[in-house]
């Protein structure tokens, strides 16, 4: 499999449904900083947190992407969660929708490398939907490569890392808080200065002498910027 088409298919096909107007036994070791998820144990299900009520989400301004969870923030404080293992599409999108307003259907049909998925879509780029190729079955895959969703109120909705990052922000940061084991920098194309770093690590099974296949909510990242933030995902793929 060339680098290039493993840009597609780990990055891409967790966003390539943005513009789709109809539905249709390895060794687990690495040493890196991210080696365990480091956000707490989500709830299995998407909703408003209680003290603040379903009308908070209107009022939500940033949503923290880790492994595990949506984090729906406003002004630092989170309002809810929707949890990415075990919550329904249908529940994740609704919560979505309050906070973003209406989606669009962003549905994909099975393809080489690519998994049959049901999802939603806000913005130019910023997609939910049902496993795909590199995604846990009972996971939600999400993605973006934009670095805020405007929404019909008139609110901003900035996308970030678990440290603050969005698309087209500086990857470095990332890059030299985080070990070797959790990038692929593809190397067959050092010209393009590509580079994946799952920031928020679930496992990362040694498959090879050197080699990592490292799971977990990453950035992926063209010429030192960041391009799009993806949910639970593996970064490195032989298909």
């Amino acid at each position: 499999m060339t680098a290039a088409a493993a840009v597609s298919v780990s990055v891409m096909a967790v966003l390539a449904g943005c513009t789709t107007t109809d539905s249709a036994a390895p060794t687990s070791s690495p040493s890196a900083s991210a080696s365990t998820s480091q956000t707490p144990a989500p709830s299995t299900s998407a909703a408003a947190a209680p003290e603040q009520g379903a009308d908070a989400l209107d009022s939500v301004d940033t949503i923290v992407v880790s492994a595990t969870q949506l984090s729906l923030r406003a002004a630092d404080s989170e309002v809810a969660s929707i949890a990415l293992v075990g919550t329904p599409l249908d529940d994740a999108v609704s919560t979505l929708t309050d906070v973003l307003g209406e989606p669009r259907p962003s549905d994909l049909e099975a393809s080489s490398c690519v998994r049959a998925q049901t999802a939603w879509s806000w913005g130019d780029a910023t997609r939910i939907g049902t496993p795909d190729l590199h995604t846990d079955d009972g996971t939600l895959s999400f993605g973006t490569n934009e670095t805020a969703v405007a929404t019909t109120d008139g609110r901003s909705v900035r996308i970030e890392t678990l440290t603050g990052e969005a698309v087209g922000d500086s990857v470095a940061p990332l890059d030299e808080a985080l070990d070797a084991t959790v990038k692929d920098d593809f190397a067959s194309v050092p010209d393009q200065e590509l580079l994946s770093i799952v920031y928020d690590l679930v496992r990362n099974p040694q498959v090879d002498s050197g080699d990592y296949r490292p799971y977990g909510a990453s950035v992926y990242s063209e010429k030192g910027v960041i391009a799009a933030i993806v949910g639970p995902n593996e970064i490195k793929s032989d298909c």
